[in-house]
């Protein structure tokens, strides 16, 4: 049979071309099938991390509440859940992109019997109408438009995608740690000078550096436990938190009628320190509004950082104001709150040098130390750790010497070089050492405008800027090796040249929030699981 093959070749021609076209159709359908795909993934990546904000918003606000449920009479929980809810551009945790549009605020008395784990405190009735609670309930509500999906009419503005969560925190006081803290606040001359407009939020008022710095530990103190929550008083009850007061520069340990800054005696280097003792002379004028400033000693010439021993008077009970009637609190009057409102002075005469502070603070912790209770040392600066040679004067040795506390002098005193990197040594040295019942000191750091640069000679890096210093003062978050954050702030100053916020640290930008956040972190309430509200 005889085949034409010029009869098969425009077929097949045909059909090729045929294909080219099916080919180019499948190429438009797998590009447009990538375009979804991709738009997909982006809008349910923006609904996922909105989630997430809107949680970690939700919690905030839950713990927030849950903190000021015994103060009840003073602050509403309901409103102070509201400020961390995120829900307007004036609360914390707000996010441009995260539209919440309802913020619900429940209470509840969770039994602690039925839920003995939790560490709950015992209901108690803080309000009438709310009636015995130990808990809160927080559930926000936020709208989610989409980036791709809008063009086929979901999550579009008119019609978002809602998503919800919510929070369960219990209130304040339950199973607490009980803490000895010890405060230490710079008191430098920069403390006292210029004035910050921006330590209190919401606040049009300016103050100087050193009295929001007092502002802050006043909202501390407001936090803490003064005694067991059951008391409604805590007179001749045992104490709970225990608060004490240092700072530097130190005071003189000369107590001789008229010793000033400028006369303050030069001791011989066989004096036996002294400087975790109150100084009875000089520590009660330094807060109350001395006609003249208390006098100040070299670094190096046995300094009396010690203002007040702990002291657990600051509230009356658990649920009541700072003691600032009458000022029977000379903790309270040292921070500014008392009837006199002078606070802490800043006289000025020396520079700042972290690392003597710092030893003196965990001496007096382990001299006064209570098993099973956690040391806490705060320590708060302006400044950058750069003291002369002649500040730092004196000839009375430390006990401690460069092998605990690099950067000293061979003879245990401090030297006026690597001072950034003693204090960083020195606050090692109080994170390592071990009390009798294994537990070791637990140091927030709150860099307040501090410089980016400075330090002095002979520094080691990362520790050669004040940034740096105040960084690795702080301990480091349990189960980390890397830098401090948890325990680890940075404010601005408002005023002229200090509007610095060191990088690595925990993103706080008023002062008085700073010790709120740390206030949480100690004793505050805690996160418990939804399904037992």
């Amino acid at each position: 049979m005889k085949v034409n093959h010029e009869s098969k070749e425009p077929i097949v021609r045909r059909v090729r071309d045929s294909e080219r076209g099916q080919a180019l159709y499948m190429v438009i359908a797998l590009l447009a099938f990538l375009f979804a795909a991709a738009g997909i993934s982006i809008d349910l990546g923006n609904l996922y991390y909105s989630y997430n904000e809107l949680q970690s918003a939700t919690q905030a606000a839950a713990r927030a509440g849950g903190q000021d449920i015994p103060t009840w009479a003073i602050t509403d929980p309901k409103t102070v859940a509201e400020q961390y809810s995120g829900q307007t551009s004036a609360d914390y945790n707000y996010h441009s992109n995260l539209n919440i549009t309802n913020v619900a605020v429940s209470y509840a008395c969770v039994s602690t019997t039925t839920y003995p784990k939790l560490n709950l405190p015992p209901c108690a009735t803080y309000n009438a109408a709310a009636g015995a609670v130990n808990a809160i309930q927080v559930t926000e509500t936020a709208a989610v438009t989409t980036f791709f999906a809008k063009f086929f009419g979901v999550g579009t503005s008119t019609k978002p995608i809602n998503i919800s969560a919510t929070a369960s925190a219990s209130a304040s006081g339950g199973g607490a740690i009980p803490y000895n803290i010890v405060m230490v606040l710079d008191s430098t001359a920069s403390m006292g000078s210029g004035t910050d407009t921006g330590c209190l939020i919401g606040s049009p008022n300016s103050y100087s550096p050193e009295y929001c710095a007092q502002l802050g530990v006043q909202t501390l103190l407001s936090y803490l436990a003064p005694c067991a929550a059951n008391y409604s008083s805590c007179t001749g009850e045992p104490g709970v938190d225990n608060v004490a007061l240092m700072t530097f520069p130190g005071l003189c340990s000369d107590t001789n009628t008229g010793v000033t800054t400028s006369n303050c005696p030069t001791l011989p280097g066989t004096t036996t320190l002294t400087n975790t003792i109150a100084n009875t002379r000089y520590a009660p004028p330094d807060y109350g509004c001395p006609s003249t400033a208390p006098p100040i000693a070299k670094y190096n010439n046995n300094p009396e950082y010690l203002l007040l021993p702990f002291q657990d008077d600051y509230r009356a009970s658990d649920s009541a104001a700072l003691a600032t009637i009458g000022g029977s609190s000379n903790l309270v009057n040292a921070v500014g709150a008392g009837t006199s409102h002078c606070g802490l002075q800043t006289p000025g005469g020396e520079g700042t040098f972290y690392a003597g502070a710092i030893i003196a603070a965990q001496q007096y912790l382990t001299a006064n130390h209570r098993t099973n209770v956690q040391d806490v040392m705060i320590l708060l600066s302006d400044g950058n750790a750069s003291s002369s040679s002649t500040q730092m004067g004196g000839a009375v040795k430390q006990t401690v010497g460069p092998s605990q506390v690099a950067g000293m002098t061979a003879g245990n005193l401090w030297s006026s070089t690597g001072e950034c990197t003693q204090a960083v040594n020195a606050a090692n040295y109080a994170k390592t050492t071990k009390q009798s019942d294994g537990t070791s000191t637990v140091i927030y750091s709150v860099s307040y405008g501090s410089e980016t640069s400075g330090c002095t000679s002979g520094e080691t890096s990362p520790y050669n800027t004040p940034c740096g210093t105040m960084q690795n003062i702080a301990s480091l978050p349990n189960g980390t090796g890397g830098m401090a954050s948890k325990y680890f702030f940075s404010v601005p100053q408002s005023k002229s040249g200090q509007g610095t916020v060191c990088s690595g640290a925990v993103p706080i930008t008023q002062l008085n929030q700073v010790f709120t956040t740390i206030a949480g972190d100690l004793q505050g309430a805690r996160l418990i699981p939804n399904s037992v509200f």
